[in-house]
Order: structure tokens, then C-alpha cells, then sequence
């Protein structure tokens, strides 16, 4: 096999408090966030079990839903171990695809995604795109066979006068024969199989019943017509053939929750006993990686360190001067292998903790092997490691496993991780992040977490939240955020903090008054650049300030910061209020930092908020969706001023509560779908947007030939 199968999105049904999960996209690295027992775990270990590493079946009586057990597996009899589990979709790569090409009629196309479900009972099941075609192994040439059989039968020569009687009922007899076959043959349109190759089978046997000196070349004759048909019945269908493919092609998953922290002394004797009884419990699995990662055989480093001459002096012998420098040969050879894996972890190490550069050092002494520690503040004082934090010992046992085991026989595979980073500190979970990108070069990587410092910020759409309804079932959400405020706080948090972070290390900054403005600059952005229109370089960076009030307070902080943002505000009272505010206090020599919003669309003095760069036809259908009803507005409403004072007259009208914060509801609904590539805005509203952005950069000092 050449390059991976790449899941695009799964699908978990029937597992513990999961009935069905829909459809769950994909990223290189997607986080799955929730409350405590909302089923993360659950998720994770489901799909683990499509294709372990390890073999690990289902167990329906641990993990089928509990409240439908005896309902609907148990009430099943035998078909109950047929419910599916885990469905997974994947791209086909073009080496896999050139092989079932060879399987299929000349000028067919080869499938370019497969959907894999594993079934409770361990097997599994593919639909392909598109789907395949294949001939059946039709009766029609057997058919024939038993006809010329029969004509044949009627006209075999008496080879005696005497036995004519006997020929007249014997040549009855095989017609008969051959009628009652031929029509046993008849009712099946598909031969290709065991039941059809049974079939064949004793058609051919019973053949022989048939067979003496007159007719031997008869019936030799059927035999050679059924030959072939009985081994094309007998070839696996293509079907059969393309399922073995991808089962072997198949990524496996590894599924990480308990991570063995490494000890900080490790007795070797015991360490070799352990790995050869126990190698997958955590401890001495991650100090198995640490060996591995740099090369290093444990039998090999506890060998050199037996001495011959204490083994002279436990005999109460006197050690030779051979056995002494021999012993003195392989302590040194030791403590070279130890040195150059002591420079090698520390230098490959730092490379991923930069939080400050490590010596880490290996030290044997006897059937021990110490790790010692020392960092760039205090570089002479060595610690050992289980004196260091917790925070340090589980990112650099986790460093090990990681980099260990992906790289072994773990190659191509889809890692999977409950819960990371637990004891870290803030600012090393996001070190754990940029850890994640690394390894998601080579692997899909899944993970379950709480925290919002283990959310990417930046990349908030492969974040997937997983709720619990009202009867305990998990829930997850990929196009919207739900609106449970447990499972949303660290996804708020998420996204404050990535803002704050960059606030003023940036010199091209542009503040917003919310986050709805935030979500669609940002993707009528890309949009535009994807078009060929203006867009905001990738420098600049937006605020949003959390409302107009706030607008003159964060203008303070950076302007405290010796930079000054450009500052986009709505064509409506408060925006101008705001306006007159800055240009009194802040921005007295530089009012051409301020944007107006409806001077940039060319409506002055009109009501303008960024919602009518869109438009009505797409925001109010998107209102229609998230208050999942019927909405539209009438003149009355039109007369209301910006378009989301227009949707609050008409919800007023109309008696219906708005849910707080459906402007941003609105948001996330159409950018996810814009994202995702399920609609995409109008060239006017585009045309729009890119004159918008066209005024930002001009203010921002950023030109471009396409503005």
C-alpha cells in the first residue's frame, strides 16, 4: 500500500449512552469538548474499536445502550449482534484505487470513498462511491451444457440388439434427468457463491450416475462445459475482492487515556521482567519509549553493567587484571551509549518544549538507570526528574510514548486522546497544541478535554461539543454550538484567549464592536481572496471588543502599547456616539483610522450594521434556520433601520423571542456553511464585502493590486 486512507468523518450509533451520533466531520486535529459524563470518552472508545490495534471487540452487554438492551438487542435472537456501531467515511488514495480498477470491466471507474461499519459482531461492512458493478455468473451456458447432454442421451447407439428395452428407459431416464437439473439451474439468476457453487457441484456429480461405455464422452463432454462455470462461480465476486482490499488498508487507531508517567529510577531487572509480562501497562510502556526513541536495548545497557569482578569477589575469588579491563571496557561502553542518548533526547526534546531548553541525562549505576534533569536558568544543578513538576514529567512521558510509538508500529495511524495535558499548566496545554499540529502531520488526531487552554482558538471549526439531552443520551454538534453553558464556556474562553494573546503583539490591528463582526469579516475574507477580490492580509488582526461601549477602552490599551488600531464601527447611534468619543480623546490627529460602516457602503446617515453587507435574503433565512420556523419581514419591518433592528420589529410582530446572542447564532450558521462549502454569499454581496475590506486595508496601510 502506498498513501494513507484518509477518514473524512464518522458515525457512532448504538454504544453505551450514544444512539446516534450523525455524522461527525473530521479535521487533522479535532478536539471534542464537553462536561463531565456528556460521553466523550464514550465517543473516542467506539471509534477506537472499529480497528484497534490490539484486537478489542464490542461487547454488547457491556456497551450496547442500556435502556434498549433486552428491547431491541436481546429481542433480536441472532440478528442482534448485527447492529452497527461505528461507521467511518474515507478518501481512497489513487494507489489503492489503480488496484480495484484491475478488479473491475475495462472502462469502469474505481470507487473514490468507502464507508466502513463494524458491526457488533465484528464484521464489516462497505459502501462504495460510486458503487461498483459486476456481471452475475448467469445458468445460460449450463443450461446449454444439459441440453446438448440430453440431446445427445436420446440418441446414444444400442451396442446390442438385446438390451434395446434397456436403452429406451435409459435414455428417458437422463432426459429426465437433465430436465429437472435444467430447471433447479433456471430458478437462479446469480451462480457466483457457495449456494450456487454447491449447486454446480452436484450437477456434476450426479452426472457420473449417467456414465458407462456408451456414454463416457457424454458425459466427459458435460463435465468440461461445467468446468468453467464452476470455477467462475467459485471466484470471489469483486465486491468480495475490494472489501479484503480495504480492510487491509484500513488506518488503525490507538487510543491513549492512562499515560504512564515515567519513573525517574528505573531498576532494570525488574523493568525487563515487567516488559516481558505486562508490556502494555502505562508505566512500563512509556519507559519502554523512552528507550526506544533513542535507540536503545535495556537488556543491552543492563548486560554492560554486570561486572565480572564482583561476580569474582561474590565467589570470594580475586579478579583477574583481564576480568577488570573487561568490566572497564564495557562501563565505558555504557556510559557512551547513555552520553550520545542523553545529547540526543535533550536536543530533540527542546525542540518541542519551549517553554525553556532542557539537559536531561541518563545515568546507570548498577542495575539502576537514573534521569536527571537540568534547565537553562540553573544549568549546574541536576534534579531528578520525579523531583521536577508534575506538569514537566507527564508532557516528556507523553513526548516519549507519542514519538515512540507513532513512528513504530503505529505508523499511519489515527491517534486518539482522553482527556491530555490534565496536570499541565496553561501555557504548557497550549505548548500540547502546537504538539498536536506536529504529529497531525503524519497522523489524524482526536482528543477529549475541558479545558479551554487545550482549544485552538484559532482554529475554533474543528472543534466538535458533546451535550447531553434531557434523557441522558450524548449529543454532538459540528455545524453550531449548543447552548448549554457548561459545555460552550471553554469554547468562549477558547476564542478570548487566543484574541487577547495576539492583542498587542501585532502592529496591524483593527478593532470590531462584536463577534459577529469578527466571524464575518474574517470569512468574507477568505471568500473574496478565494475570488480574486480584496481580502485582509494575513498580518492584520482583528478585535472584537464585546459591544461599542468597550470599543474606546481597548483603543486605550493599545494605544498605551505605542499601536494604533484601525476601528470599524456600525452606521447607527451608537457607532457615531462612539465615533465623536475617540475622535474628542484618542483619536484627535488621526480620525482617518476610524471606519464608518455606512460611509463605506455609501449610505450615509442611513442605519448600517454588518449584517447589511449581506443582505436580507441571506441573514433572515439563516434567522428561519436557527429558530427552526418560518421568518420573513414585511415593509413595516424594512422601515425599522438596519437589518437587525428590521428582524427584531419583525420577531416582535410576529410574537416571537429572539434566543440571546442569535446574531451570532446567524454567524457561526452561515460561515460553518460557507466553510463547508454548502452555499456560498452572492458576487453583490461579495462585491460589497471587498470594497469594505478595500477601505480597512487602505487605512491599514496595506494595498493591493486587486483592490
Amino acid at each position: 500500500m502506498g498513501a494513507r486512507m484518509n477518514a473524512t468523518r464518522f458515525r457512532i450509533r448504538n454504544y453505551r449512552n450514544i444512539d446516534d451520533s450523525g455524522w461527525i466531520p473530521l479535521e487533522k486535529v479535532t478536539a471534542f469538548v464537553g462536561r463531565n459524563e456528556s460521553g466523550k470518552t464514550s465517543l473516542l472508545k467506539a471509534l477506537h474499536k472499529f480497528n484497534p490495534a490490539t484486537p478489542e471487540p464490542y461487547d454488547a452487554q457491556r456497551e450496547f445502550p442500556r435502556d434498549r438492551y433486552t428491547r431491541d438487542y436481546v429481542s433480536s435472537g441472532s440478528r442482534g449482534a448485527n447492529w452497527p456501531v461505528c461507521s467511518v467515511e474515507f478518501e481512497i488514495p489513487e494507489d489503492l484505487r489503480a488496484e480495484i480498477a484491475a478488479f473491475l470491466e475495462e472502462g469502469a471507474e474505481a470507487p473514490g470513498k468507502v464507508i466502513a461499519t463494524r458491526r457488533y459482531d465484528g464484521t464489516l461492512e462497505c459502501e462504495y462511491d460510486p458503487e461498483m458493478s459486476e456481471g452475475p455468473v448467469t445458468p445460460r451456458d449450463a443450461l446449454d451444457a444439459l441440453d446438448q447432454f440430453a440431446k445427445r442421451a436420446r440418441r446414444v447407439p444400442v451396442p446390442d440388439p438385446a438390451q434395446e428395452e434397456y436403452w429406451r428407459e435409459r435414455r428417458g431416464q437422463i432426459a429426465a434427468w437433465a430436465t429437472e437439473c435444467q430447471a433447479e439451474l433456471s430458478a437462479v439468476t446469480d451462480l457466483r457463491g457457495a449456494d450456487g457453487e454447491e449447486l454446480l457441484a452436484r450437477v456434476a456429480s450426479a452426472a457420473e450416475q449417467w456414465s458407462e461405455p456408451a456414454t463416457a464422452d457424454m458425459v466427459e463432454a458435460l463435465q468440461e462445459s461445467l468446468r468453467p462455470i464452476r470455477e467462475a462461480a467459485s471466484e470471489p465476486s469483486v465486491r468480495a475482492r475490494v472489501d479484503e482490499l480495504i480492510e487491509q488498508a484500513l488506518p488503525v487507531l490507538i487510543y491513549f487515556e492512562n499515560y504512564g508517567i515515567l519513573d525517574g529510577a528505573v531498576w532494570l531487572p525488574r523493568f525487563i521482567d515487567d516488559l516481558d509480562r505486562e508490556p502494555a501497562e502505562p508505566r512500563v510502556r512509556t519507559i519502554n519509549a523512552m528507550f526506544g526513541h533513542v535507540g536503545l536495548d535495556p537488556r543491552d545497557i543492563a548486560e554492560l553493567g554486570e561486572g565480572e569482578t564482583r561476580s569474582a569477589r561474590d565467589r570470594g575469588a580475586q579478579p583477574t587484571p583481564e576480568q577488570i579491563k573487561r568490566d572497564q571496557e564495557r562501563m565505558e561502553e555504557r556510559s557512551i551509549k547513555l552520553n550520545s542518548a542523553s545529547n540526543d533526547i535533550s536536543r530533540r526534546f527542546s525542540e518541542w518544549w519551549s517553554q525553556r531548553r532542557h539537559k536531561i541525562r541518563y545515568h546507570a549505576d548498577g542495575d539502576y538507570l537514573r534521569i536527571w534533569v537540568a534547565d537553562d536558568r540553573r544549568p549546574d544543578v541536576e534534579i531528578e526528574l520525579e523531583a521536577r513538576s508534575k506538569g514537566f514529567q507527564w508532557f516528556f512521558s507523553f513526548y516519549l510514548v507519542f514519538l515512540a510509538e507513532s513512528q513504530g508500529g503505529h505508523k499511519d495511524a489515527m491517534l486518539l486522546l482522553d482527556e491530555p495535558g490534565l496536570h499541565l499548566h496553561p501555557t504548557a496545554q497550549q505548548e500540547l497544541i502546537r504538539f498536536f499540529e506536529r504529529l497531525a502531520k503524519d497522523h489524524l488526531l482526536a482528543y477529549t478535554t475541558h479545558s479551554p487552554f487545550l482549544i485552538d482558538g484559532e482554529h475554533l471549526h474543528r472543534v466538535r461539543p458533546v451535550t447531553e439531552d434531557e434523557r441522558g443520551h450524548s449529543c454532538i454538534s459540528s455545524g453550531t454550538w449548543p447552548s448549554d453553558q457548561e459545555t460552550i464556556f471553554p469554547l468562549q474562553a477558547a476564542a478570548g484567549y487566543a484574541m487577547i494573546r495576539g492583542l498587542f503583539q501585532h502592529h496591524s490591528n483593527l478593532l470590531v464592536e462584536g463577534m459577529t463582526d469578527f466571524y464575518y469579516l474574517h470569512a468574507l475574507s477568505q471568500l473574496c481572496a478565494k475570488s480574486g477580490r480584496a481580502s485582509l492580509p494575513e498580518d492584520v488582526h482583528v478585535t472584537p471588543c464585546g459591544g461599542t461601549k468597550n470599543v474606546g477602552r481597548l483603543a486605550s490599551l493599545f494605544l498605551g502599547h505605542r499601536v494604533r488600531p484601525v476601528v470599524l464601527l456600525d452606521g447607527d447611534d451608537a457607532g457615531r456616539v462612539r465615533h465623536d468619543a475617540l475622535m474628542k480623546a484618542l483619536y484627535v490627529d488621526s480620525g482617518s483610522d476610524i471606519v464608518m460602516l455606512d460611509e463605506v457602503l455609501k449610505r450615509p446617515g442611513d442605519d448600517v450594521e454588518i449584517e447589511d453587507v449581506l443582505g436580507e435574503a441571506l441573514v433572515v433565512s439563516a434567522v428561519g434556520e436557527v429558530l427552526e420556523s418560518a421568518f420573513q419581514l414585511d415593509e413595516v419591518d424594512r422601515s425599522a433601520g438596519s437589518l437587525p433592528s428590521q428582524i427584531k420589529a419583525a420577531a416582535r410582530r410576529q410574537g416571537i423571542q429572539l434566543p440571546d446572542g442569535w446574531k451570532a447564532l446567524v454567524a457561526q450558521s452561515l460561515v460553518t456553511s460557507w466553510a463547508e462549502g454548502r452555499s456560498e454569499p452572492p458576487k453583490e454581496v461579495l462585491d460589497d464585502a471587498a470594497a469594505l475590506l478595500a477601505a480597512l486595508n487602505e487605512r491599514l496601510g496595506k494595498f493591493d493590486s486587486r483592490q
